[in-house]
């Protein structure tokens, strides 16, 4: 199968995933924990991001444009892992995850599975994704940009989740903090 329409069916079946999630899935915390500032600043980087280069650079483009070899098809499978990654990061949450910043009633602290490793793996997932977008783009500028812009706004958006997790389990999830790495097992 041609490289492009490989990773533009990923693409597809991730904002399919996405889209599935925020609509299917925005339940959870009520009206008065809503935080859509975040929100926005996701989505306005993560535009700005993966589509600014291609249309400021056309060099952007034309890399792009360039056939797929074994590294550009690594950037895809990369898209899917981390589309995988989040799911199963989602599924593992339940009924407790919200595309909104909050802690719903009677939601007890995550630490098992995934949340073992990281204490955000949906995100991770994101980043994964993210990661073979630039790897896809296979253009310095397109690419740096692809990658680090999103990453930016979903640590903007950990930090956001974290002071509200702190205030809903106080020093259980300071704990949490001590032992468990934020978005990449081991390191950080």
């Amino acid at each position: 199968m041609d490289g492009h329409v490989l990773f533009t069916v990923s693409v597809g079946i991730w904002v399919l995933m996405e889209t599935f999630v925020f609509f299917g899935l925005n339940k959870g915390t009520s009206k008065a924990n809503k935080e859509n500032k975040s929100k926005l600043i996701i989505l306005t980087l993560i535009i700005f991001g993966v589509m600014g280069p291609v249309f400021l650079d056309p060099t952007a483009e034309a890399a792009f444009q360039a056939s797929f070899n074994w590294f550009r098809y690594f950037g895809v499978l990369l898209v899917l892992l981390g589309v995988g990654l989040r799911f199963t990061a989602i599924r593992q949450l339940g009924i407790s995850f919200s595309v909104n910043v909050g802690v719903p009633e009677g939601t007890d602290l995550k630490c098992d599975g995934l949340y073992g490793l990281v204490r955000h793996p949906s995100y991770t997932g994101e980043l994964v994704s993210f990661l073979g977008v630039a790897v896809v783009y296979s253009h310095p500028v397109a690419s740096l940009s692809a990658f680090l812009l999103p990453a930016a706004a979903f640590l903007y958006r950990i930090h956001t989740e974290e002071k509200i997790l702190i205030a809903s389990f106080g020093e259980r999830y300071k704990e949490y903090q001590k032992e468990t790495k934020k978005v990449i097992p081991f390191l950080y």
